[in-house]
């Protein structure tokens, strides 16, 4: 999904004509720290609080203030995880999001970003959730998901993260089933570490431990 996609639909922008207060009152009706500024729709700067509370005459024009612009912006044709790295970097509320010809196209906000990722991430499907820990040679998300696809479910979405200790990775898989019992024995099989599982009807059965309990009744 790329930014251009999650446009929100707010008239975020101002212009240098308009005063320094109706633009502190803009901020504050968005309860945004910094606003995007136009001109014939091509992006000059985001202009933030702390730069306009510092001047005096509130009834002065933002041109008239000769306030100093954040050259801070996205385009519409950027994934939205740069968008939230840009968020990360810049510590900004607003994120205008411009075409190649520098032209203004409107604004994210981490909300926004929150609301997409949710939908990318079928947050809102049911379902399990198991987290494995692996080595980083070990990272063969076709066979994890041959295991999934092995017990009729599939794979709503996954993720891959670094752990603190820099030789293993944790990958997250969201599975299209909330008994994923079956599931986690089966990676317990493949002699995957299961390092959480999550909205598991049957979590509360302590799958490794009964995985555990039939091997050594196999090899007694």
């Amino acid at each position: 999904m790329n930014i251009g996609q999650v446009i929100a639909d707010r008239d975020y922008a101002i212009i240098p004509t308009d005063s320094v207060r109706y633009t502190l009152d803009k901020m504050a009706d968005f309860q945004l720290a910094q606003l995007p500024v136009i001109k014939d729709d091509l992006f000059l700067g985001l202009l933030s609080y702390e730069t306009l509370a510092e001047h005096a005459n509130v009834d002065d024009s933002i041109e008239q203030a000769d306030v100093t612009y954040q050259q801070v912006h996205v385009y519409d044709t950027q994934h939205i995880y740069d968008a939230i790295l840009f968020f990360q970097i810049h510590q900004v509320d607003i994120l205008p999001v411009l075409d190649d010809e520098h032209s203004y196209l409107g604004a994210v906000t981490p909300l926004d970003l929150i609301i997409a990722l949710s939908q990318t991430m079928s947050i809102h499907q049911p379902g399990g959730i198991v987290v494995l820990e692996m080595g980083h040679n070990d990272n063969a998300l076709s066979h994890i998901a041959h295991i999934v696809e092995s017990d009729n479910a599939q794979i709503l979405n996954s993720y891959v993260q670094a752990s603190s200790d820099s030789s293993r990775l944790e990958v997250t898989i969201k599975i299209n089933k909330s008994d994923i019992s079956s599931i986690v024995a089966a990676f317990l099989r493949h002699d995957y570490t299961i390092k959480a599982t999550y909205n598991d009807e049957n979590s509360h059965d302590n799958s490794r431990d009964r995985y555990e309990q039939l091997m050594n009744y196999i090899n007694m």
